[in-house]
């Protein structure tokens, strides 16, 4: 884990190589992007990334599947990936790291977006497989090779995989092909939610990973993985990185905690699973009143009534939300 006092990382020197520079480690938690009245609203993005200041949360992940990063224009991901940057560096010292995801389809329009993040104060950049597209292993590579290309060769880049969004799977080969042929990516995030993979991964691959998957968390820790990125963590920071660490131990007191942090993580990760990413999480928040509105833009939409009453009941008996007095 890194340690919560360090406030003096800083960028390598350009040409130099990323690897240890930014920590990519421990509990990251994926942000959702909030709006009102279809514009964005990032007076709820400084109180979330204020409230992760608070723990011992590594980082936060930007404009990815919680953040609607597919809805935003060019101009709203580099505002948001500027002000999530300045707000975590007011409020925790520096601290608090900010990443950001790519998930344009279209290379070029991929490219644009991590140029633009990475101007706007993004410390690394998480890249996925293009959606839709499909492309084969050469196409892959050359994808995230005009990307990186694009980039200050300092700049850390972590492979993104989930299969289910993109229709790709990254495997562990393509995985070691992708970081021997481009040296920017330092890290992978596996989002295939099965502890033979966890395990697989840690055995073959020459980077850290990172958990993507919330019920994943303590099998990939125990397998070695580095850290996770948690979206149940913008609800409950300090167990998620408690759960990392301790899963991450040795010895019986260790495992103990871990399991009981696991079963009682898992009824509030399934309740953010209700609905598509981050429908759910955004409700959670309005219900708990860390933000102003749980809007999320289309064709993504608002829980139903019943939807809505039974998540309530699912925090309530979670004991984070407390019943309404009649």
């Amino acid at each position: 884990m890194s340690d919560p006092s360090r406030n003096d990382v800083q960028r390598a020197e350009p040409g130099a190589d990323p690897a240890g520079i930014v920590p990519l480690e421990g509990s990251i938690v994926a942000l959702p992007t909030m709006f009102s009245s279809n514009a964005l609203q990032l007076r709820d993005l400084d109180d979330l990334i204020r409230f992760q200041s608070r723990h011992t949360t590594t980082g936060v992940l930007v404009g990815g599947t919680a953040g609607e990063g597919w809805a935003l224009s060019l101009s709203e991901f580099g505002r948001v990936v500027g002000h999530a940057a300045e707000s975590a560096a007011r409020h925790s010292g520096f601290r608090l790291h900010v990443y950001a995801a790519i998930t344009d389809i279209d290379s070029r329009a991929a490219r644009s977006a991590a140029v633009t993040a990475v101007h706007a104060g993004a410390e690394a950049l998480f890249l996925c497989a293009p959606s839709f597209a499909q492309p084969r292993v050469e196409g892959l590579v050359r994808h995230f090779a005009y990307i990186a290309e694009g980039l200050p060769k300092d700049t850390p880049l972590v492979l993104l995989n989930e299969p289910k969004r993109t229709g790709t799977d990254l495997t562990p080969d393509l995985v070691r092909r992708i970081c021997a042929e481009i040296p920017s990516f330092v890290a992978h995030c596996e989002g295939v939610g099965q502890p033979a993979r966890a395990r697989s991964l840690a055995s073959q691959l020459p980077v850290p990973v990172l958990c993507g998957d919330d019920r994943m968390i303590g099998p990939y820790m125990r397998s070695g993985a580095a850290g996770a990125v948690s979206v149940v963590g913008g609800i409950v920071p300090a167990e998620v990185a408690r759960l990392i660490l301790e899963a991450q131990g040795h010895g019986v007191r260790a495992n103990r905690i871990a399991d009981a942090l696991e079963r009682s993580l898992n009824p509030l990760i399934d309740t953010l699973r209700v609905a598509p990413c981050p429908v759910a999480l955004k409700e959670t928040l309005l219900a708990l009143d860390a933000i102003r509105s749980a809007e999320v833009r289309a064709p993504l939409a608002s829980l139903g009534e019943s939807d809505r009453r039974a998540l309530e009941r699912s925090l309530t008996a979670a004991k984070l939300l407390v019943p309404a007095l009649s």
